[in-house]
């Protein structure tokens, strides 16, 4: 395909993603993510936008950058550390929430304007990782084993989510993070997707809170 013709289709793309999106809206706020937590009472920035992490909308998610987003909800074009990510402006590292290794833990998501969809959830662990990247964050299975919240997700309101986290699984400093494929694009895989990561802790049963 010559050059030209790329550009063509990148964007007819974008016009075509353009028109596909409708935002809905959401956040994480238990544990609270990162551009949230001046909400609940933490010395952090304010983001009052806060519930548009949406890797940039669906067209720059799909017509400019192959459908990839920040591992926290980003533009996936930013320069890292991105916003949201450790270092970022968002980004101080701080511990939101503690648990213990193999407890089931309640994820609560504040969705303010529903589109179906379904919810996911990955843990990164930075005791292990250098930084954080998606060959860091491995899936958190449901309390009922399942991968995917499915709802149904069809208003907005909080949504409570039973997680269980790995029996083998601790750190002092881990990241939770919440993603939302949106469904309301029908027979399309252009979906708007949103991110949020929190910090948070897991300790051994027999160690002390931190």
């Amino acid at each position: 395909m010559s050059i030209d013709r790329r550009l063509l289709f990148a964007v007819a793309l974008l016009s075509a993603a353009s028109l596909l999106e409708v935002r809905g809206h959401g956040r994480l706020i238990d544990p609270v993510a990162r551009s949230s937590a001046w909400r609940y009472g933490f010395k952090a920035p304010h983001n009052y936008n806060d519930n548009e992490l949406f890797c940039g909308g669906v067209g720059i998610q799909y017509g400019v950058n192959n459908g990839l987003c920040g591992v926290c909800g980003d533009d996936y074009s930013l320069p890292r550390p991105r916003p949201n990510e450790l270092g970022g402006y968002y980004g101080k590292g701080f511990i939101v929430k503690t648990y213990r290794q193999g407890d089931i833990i309640k994820a609560v998501v504040q969705i303010t304007a529903s589109h179906l969809g379904h919810f996911e959830f990955h843990i990164c662990p930075l005791d292990y990782f250098d930084e954080e990247s998606e060959a860091c964050f491995r899936p958190l299975r449901l309390a009922n084993g399942k991968r995917k919240f499915m709802g149904p997700i069809e208003q907005k309101g909080d949504y409570e989510v039973e997680l269980e986290l790995p029996w083998y699984l601790t750190c002092k400093h881990c990241v939770l993070r919440w993603t939302y494929v949106a469904g309301n694009n029908w027979e399309t895989h252009v979906q708007e997707t949103y991110r949020g990561c929190a910090d948070v802790a897991i300790l051994r049963d027999d160690e002390d809170d931190i």
